[in-house]
């Protein structure tokens, strides 16, 4: 690919400062680097320059780009094409327009906020991103709040989040980086996607894929046994093609894609991209997961991006690799070649301990939702319980910190490869069971499903270790300079004796560690309407009040909001299970046993009537299932109180469905492929 031609549809840095004044181009970087407000004249400036260049690229639209409390994103286009005074075509852009948009926000979930007569909406541009160009039409990124000002997104915390650690990290910096005056601190976000692939052709014959993301019954052995063989091999060429055609997309809208490789589980694929503030980053997420989509489609096939679309195969997450960096580029998580006596790494390292530790409950939230439940803690993916993994030899330094023992220790990590010689390997290497991973200069968040937006997360990362860097940084300022290091060391040993519960070398999979976490007093929510329901008993989500991210309302909204969640999954899962037993499993029994019926009218088999016996009675068994679904959506529809609705149909579905699951699973082994109607999982993972 021409080097020249990288972020050809993307209103970067670069396309900025060669399309306006140089004036107007300082004015938006001093406005993006501090935080502050643009005045008219630089907007209007800003905006012809946009609207020009994007006409020049063919787009005839533009558009506020958000992502509103579902975690998902949307748009509403308005056309360039206007009419002046005297009624005569001209295209029109203003730097209002640029700035504001005006969507109607009463179809977008509110959690209760408000009322439908009162929900109108209003979109903001967030200068700090880039806005790009897709099917004609010019993208806005943008943050989306109410009449009132009430958050209506997932950005707006996101960034706010940001200014709250960048003040506070600055703070602890500059005690130590005296040569280098810290102006801010940027969280930095590396996001790994994983993902699925069918055959379009299956996908459009399994309504619980399309409607759900994942099969509700199906399961196949002779799949199961080709797990691992996936893992890192050859890419089809048929996949192959797809991913040519997304990196050209991603590479029109300058996004560095980084990585790309097979995933355990058949027809799983990953793709990674290069770190990004950490705003940018998740609006760099949310449109892959979108060219994914739309470009599986265009190759024929489907794109999964649910957490656990098949049975017993690997799930799908979105590693979360996180860390902060100085304006001169210094990673405060390195922990450089004496990390001892590295004040800025010990007392970074030691504070995303106590965010970990302290805040559990609310990891699990943001990390999970209802479908992420049915991937953790197996197949590759972490266990629910909250727990971290940072190396041997840093668990060592912190505990010889802690038992003030100052000698440095000694570590062998190297290794002899033929004709390179030793090579030093990676003391921090990572922990596949352990929900957070230290990996060498970042940490690496294994829990977030693969579906869910990574705002969410990255929020709650960057308020509670702005309110532990505040703490560590109001307690280092009273201190005398030659007496810095010493405070660093009782500062980190405080918060290792505290938090060092949350530190877990071992296998995060085992019954031994089950036990062993109960005794430590870490949490284990099985599910994430547990982790939500205790994290607001608890009052865990006063954080976000305390550092004014979300008012008492905005949070009682969003805990709605993730409730209504729940409630609809599981309805959805019902309503649908129903369908397939009346629509698709019945029909294709009773097709089975016609055909054995028929069989029989001229031979005798004791066998084949065995079979046709056991099938009419799973086929009963079903039929008595799908009574009962109706009457468990039926109690459903008749309770109001949002949070009794979610756990009603959550502990009710979980086990009928299971129940349906099995029933169905075993019709499956017993009917021809012939009169089997659904696809089955041989079909739709060896369809590549």
């Amino acid at each position: 690919m021409n080097l020249k031609e990288f972020g050809n549809l993307a209103f970067d840095k670069k396309t900025m400062k060669e399309n306006v004044p140089y004036p107007v181009y300082l004015k938006w970087k001093e406005a993006a680097r501090n935080n502050i407000n643009l005045d008219k004249e630089t907007a209007d400036s800003i905006a012809h320059a946009m609207k020009a260049w994007a006409i020049s690229k063919g787009a005839t639209s533009y558009t506020h780009w958000f992502q509103p409390l579902n975690g998902k994103t949307a748009n509403k286009k308005t056309a360039f094409l206007n009419r002046d005074d005297k009624h005569n075509p001209i295209h029109r852009f203003s730097g209002n327009e640029l700035i504001k948009g005006e969507p109607d926000a009463s179809s977008f979930p509110s959690g209760g906020m408000r009322s439908t007569f009162e929900a109108r909406g209003y979109t903001y541009w967030d200068l700090t991103a880039n806005s790009f160009i897709e099917d004609e039409t010019l993208y806005i990124p943008s943050v989306f709040v109410s009449f009132y000002g009430e958050k209506l997104d997932k950005k707006l915390p996101l960034m706010e989040s940001m200014n709250r650690i960048s003040k506070e990290a600055s703070r602890v910096c500059n005690l130590f980086l005296k040569d280098e005056k810290t102006y801010r601190v940027k969280p930095k976000v590396g996001l790994e996607q994983e993902f699925y692939l069918i055959d379009k052709k299956y996908f459009d014959k399994r309504i619980d894929l399309e409607y759900c993301g994942m099969s509700l019954i199906g399961s196949d052995p002779m799949v199961e046994k080709e797990l691992i063989s996936h893992y890192l091999g050859a890419i089809p060429q048929r996949v192959n093609d797809f991913f040519e055609d997304v990196n050209k997309q991603l590479y029109d809208l300058g996004i560095y894609m980084e990585a790309e490789h097979n995933e355990v589980g058949p027809n799983q694929f990953e793709i990674a991209i290069m770190f990004e503030n950490c705003n940018i980053s998740v609006d760099n997420n949310q449109l892959l997961m979108h060219i994914l989509e739309k470009t599986a489609i265009k190759h024929k096939l489907a794109c999964l991006l649910k957490e656990k679309p098949f049975k017993n195969m690997a799930g799908s997450g979105k590693h979360n690799n996180y860390s902060l960096a100085t304006n001169y580029g210094k990673n405060c998580f390195s922990p450089g070649k004496d990390p001892k006596n590295n004040p800025i790494f010990l007392l970074f390292l030691s504070a995303m301990i106590e965010v970990c530790y302290k805040y559990q409950d609310l990891i699990r939230v943001t990390t999970s939702s209802v479908t992420n439940d049915f991937r953790l803690g197996g197949n590759e993916a972490p266990p629910s319980i909250i727990s971290m993994f940072i190396g041997n030899d840093l668990e060592d330094m912190l505990k010889s910190i802690s038992e003030n023992n100052f000698e440095s220790i000694d570590i062998d990590n190297r290794v002899n490869i033929p004709h390179l010689g030793e090579i030093k390997t990676d003391s921090s290497d990572r922990n596949r069971t352990s929900p957070i991973a230290f990996t060498g200069n970042k940490f690496e968040f294994r829990m977030l499903g693969s579906s869910k937006t990574a705002s969410d997360l990255n929020t709650l990362i960057n308020l509670a270790m702005a309110q532990s860097m505040k703490k560590i940084a109001d307690r280092l300022e009273k201190i005398d300079e030659k007496d810095l290091m010493n405070e660093v060391y009782k500062i980190v040993k405080e918060i290792y004796d505290e938090n060092k519960n949350i530190l877990f070398q071992g296998d995060g999979y085992s019954k031994q560690w089950l036990e062993e976490a109960k005794k430590r007093g870490l949490k284990n929510h099985k599910s994430f309407l547990d982790a939500l329901i205790n994290a607001r008993n608890s009052n865990a989500y006063k954080l976000y009040k305390d550092e004014k991210i979300f008012t008492d309302k905005e949070i009682e909204s969003i805990i709605n909001v993730e409730l209504e969640e729940v409630g609809n999954f599981y309805s959805s899962e019902l309503e649908i299970l129903n369908n397939m037993i009346y629509q698709e499993i019945l029909p294709s029994s009773m097709k089975e046993i016609k055909e054995i019926k028929e069989y029989l009218s001229f031979v005798e088999n004791e066998k084949l009537k065995e079979k046709a016996q056991r099938i009419n009675k799973k086929v009963e068994e079903l039929l008595e299932y799908g009574e009962d679904l109706k009457e468990i959506l039926k109690k459903f529809d008749q309770i109001d109180d949002i949070e009794e609705k979610a756990c009603f149909i959550q502990e009710k579905a979980l086990v009928i469905a299971g129940n349906i699951r099995e029933v169905s699973d075993s019709l499956e082994i017993e009917i021809s492929r012939e009169n089997y109607s659904i696809p089955r999982y041989v079909d739709m993972l060896k369809s590549l």
